[in-house]
């Protein structure tokens, strides 16, 4: 566990991904796309590297952090499948593997791009057996509602969670259910 501590004044101390930096066992249903102002991508980038440098004088797994990495990579422009492809390679274990598609899948969601849909999918499947009930259903309803979206190679600006599901909302309601979202797994579960 990370001795250092917040303070109040720390850029990013109420987002999901700076939890990334704390703990050992990110939550798998945690949003971790929400886009981040360059302050908070600044202190990002500095606390990562000094954690890093803690966690490989400690022997400690160092995966969240450079997951972490590629949120910032990803928030600062940069093409970051290579990044994805090198932290798929290293993943050790399912929830590692799951929190890596998750995010990935989130930050393609977040700004509309081809293959949200899919790494969200993966992701999920991955990570059914270590989600609580509670958080298993609204990780299922958040998805189902996020497959609405319509997706493009090219990137949009990115958006919080919650305009992404009421955007989605909005072309479901549109579409009156007539069509069916990428990815409908769990309409027996959900009804």
């Amino acid at each position: 566990m990370c001795q250092q501590k917040q303070t109040v004044t720390e850029p990013g101390q109420n987002c999901a991904v700076a939890a990334l930096l704390h703990q050992q066992c990110p939550q798998l249903s945690e949003w971790y796309a929400t886009p981040l102002t360059r302050g908070q991508l600044v202190y990002l980038q500095s606390a990562v590297q000094q954690e890093l440098q803690r966690r490989l004088c400690n022997g400690v797994c160092c995966s969240a952090l450079h997951l972490l990495q590629l949120v910032c990579r990803f928030h600062y422009r940069f093409d970051v499948e290579l990044d994805y492809q090198q932290l798929l390679a290293a993943v050790q274990n399912i929830p590692e593997h799951a929190l890596l598609e998750l995010v990935y899948g989130q930050l393609l969601a977040s700004c509309k791009q081809t293959g949200a849909h899919q790494h969200l999918a993966d992701g999920f499947a991955l990570a059914a057996e270590y989600l609580s009930s509670a958080d298993y259903f609204r990780l299922v309803r958040q998805h189902e509602l996020l497959g609405w979206l319509a997706l493009a190679d090219s990137a949009s600006a990115p958006q919080q969670l919650q305009s992404l599901l009421a955007e989605a909302a909005v072309i479901k309601q549109l579409r009156g259910d007539s069509g069916v979202p990428f990815g409908a797994t769990h309409l027996d579960t959900l009804g």
